[in-house]
């Protein structure tokens, strides 16, 4: 048990057949032509040179096969990540390859002890709606960091969007036509795909799983075209360096109390953004197909998957959603299939290293800047505003301040911003009366609701919608005593629990002084629906045991009636 719960591979090669080798083997080579490109992409992104994304998609794609619990999630490369690391390492007073790998590591040991201890939930405190408007803004600065490499000019990346956009204005008169052109015809390419690809297969007659490898295979023809192009036309338009041949020699970052300290902060932002938008993603395909997650597991795969990054010369890896929904929709059956993509990387570092040069940064910026556009989600941002205001504000809340002040800060921002809206709502528990609906079953509703009458005299009967904490039994003894002031002819007082599922110390003490100050009134004071985890408290309350107890609200009313001779 111990084994299988550490390695779930002893779990599913109990019953891994030939023809799921079969199908990890096509989901693997089908995931190897968007990771190839994307990996490069990315790590231009991050600041580093294209082969440090590659290495970035070999061995911790085989670690996580070891370790992960989910059968189609893609580790490696990934924007959100990326940006991350690109502004840690730009004020890094050490090479950004070093800087990066110092990262990984600290980002590993981060979230293997957070796995080990089962703590992953903390990372919960970080709102949907923080979390939406966080990465929308982070797809802006995304793009807006690829605008100069796409018009061929040489801006200093800004930590804020306005700092990049005066950046690009500076440096605007500089700009390559020839070098636009290449990446403007390769962003248009990739965004046609997407919109009319799928339609346009179709009506030629292709059919999945064909149509989506063809779909997704887009970004490595845009990308070997757009070399093509400038080979043979001898073109003007930059290229990247040419890569080393071979891999880089296995080991860790130099160990420098000063460095690492000062990559402290920026990795554990990294490793709260990889755990969170990780898991997030493996959730919803294991919801697809029916299967369990372990989160606690998935931070010690993708922990162990960022030490693993580090030594082989890689930077932090992340969960990517578009190569993770490539394998599902490619027919992978488990780990497998995303190590047989990481295998068909290392041959591409390999032996295909030299080619590599030919790429131009136009066209790797125009892969980008298609790829952040589904981090943008305004139809799910719409309905939350929708929802509630207080979390549509969050939302722009988190935006501004991603785009004002960085990722770093704005991340920090939407997360505190999501708690204090949620104490804001839990401080504030609706306390309401209830009175019996019409008909010939009783039932209690609130008085604010059309339909009910208000005729349980001389039982006041009150009802507590939220659980009682520290944060919100002044404002809910406030409302009570309010309620109690507006009916001076009530004899009785009911509190119907239903709605409370804990109550904490202070929130004890507010119902024992409220007992006790009714009690001075010759207000008796009973509680309806107590749950039964409440009941031991009340149980073993002095104040609080005394006060009589009825299953539902219509028999305390009964019998408060009863016990007033009414």
């Amino acid at each position: 048990m111990v084994a299988e719960t550490f390695l779930p591979p002893v779990r599913w090669l109990r019953e891994y057949s030939t023809s799921d080798l079969m199908a990890d083997l096509v989901a693997g080579l089908i995931l190897s032509v968007l990771l190839v490109p994307q990996a490069m992409a990315y790590a231009t992104l991050a600041g580093l040179p294209p082969e440090i994304g590659l290495y970035t998609a070999i061995l911790p794609p085989i670690v996580y096969a070891c370790l992960g619990t989910s059968s189609c999630t893609s580790v490696g490369p990934v924007a959100l990540p990326s940006l991350l690391v690109a502004d840690a390492i730009a004020g890094a007073e050490m090479p950004a390859g070093i800087a990066a790998s110092i990262i990984a590591v600290e980002v590993g040991l981060l979230l293997l002890p957070l796995g080990i201890l089962r703590l992953g939930r903390l990372v919960n405190f970080i709102s949907d709606p923080a979390l939406l408007g966080f990465t929308a803004a982070a797809a802006v600065l995304i793009a807006l960091s690829q605008i100069p490499p796409l018009l061929g000019i040489d801006a200093e990346r800004g930590g804020d969007a306005l700092t990049m956009v005066q950046n690009i204005h500076m440096a605007i008169g500089e700009a390559s036509a020839m070098t636009f052109a290449v990446g403007a015809g390769g962003l248009l390419l990739l965004l046609f795909s997407e919109k009319f690809g799928g339609a346009a297969l179709w009506k030629l007659g292709v059919r999945p799983p064909i149509r989506g490898a063809l779909l997704k295979s887009t970004p490595l023809l845009m990308l070997v075209v757009s070399a093509a192009l400038v080979s043979w036309f001898s073109l003007d338009v930059e290229t990247v360096p040419q890569p080393p041949s071979g891999l880089p020699k296995a080991g860790f970052p130099p160990f420098d109390v000063a460095a690492w300290s000062a990559m402290l902060p920026s990795a554990a932002i990294i490793a709260i953004v990889i755990f969170v938008t990780g898991t997030a993603i493996s959730k919803s395909l294991a919801g697809r197909q029916r299967k369990s997650l372990n989160t606690s597991q998935e931070a010690i795969a993708l922990g162990a998957a960022g030490i693993a990054s580090a030594v082989t010369g890689g930077y932090a890896p992340g969960v990517s959603f578009s190569r993770s929904a490539l394998l599902h929709d490619s027919g992978g059956r488990s780990p497998l299939a995303s190590a047989i993509g990481a295998a068909i990387v290392l041959l591409v570092a390999l032996f295909f290293a030299a080619p590599l040069a030919y790429l131009p940064k136009a066209a790797l910026a125009a892969l980008v800047i298609s790829a952040v556009f589904g981090l943008i989600k305004p139809k799910e941002m719409l309905a939350i505003w929708r929802h509630s205001r207080t979390e549509g504000g969050v939302i722009a809340l988190t935006i501004m301040a991603t785009l004002c002040m960085g990722v770093q800060w704005g991340l920090g921002t939407g997360a505190a911003a999501g708690i204090i809206a949620f104490l804001w709502f839990s401080s504030l528990p609706r306390v309401t009366r209830l009175g019996e609906t019409g008909g010939d079953t009783v039932h209690f509703r609130s008085v604010d609701r059309e339909g009910v009458e208000v005729d349980s005299m001389p039982v006041l009967v009150i009802r507590i919608d939220r659980s009682l904490y520290f944060g919100n039994v002044g404002h809910c003894e406030d409302q009570l005593l309010a309620l109690l002031s507006r009916h001076p002819d009530a004899e009785c007082l009911l509190i119907d629990m239903r709605g409370v599922n804990e109550i904490d110390a202070s929130g004890i003490a507010m119902l024992q002084r409220l007992v006790n100050d009714v009690e001075e009134k010759q207000l008796r004071v009973g509680f309806a629906e107590l749950r039964a985890p409440l009941q031991e408290d009340f149980d073993d309350d002095r104040v609080l045991c005394p006060c009589p107890r009825y299953a539902d609200v219509a028999e305390g009313v009964r019998k408060m009636r009863e016990s007033c001779g009414v």
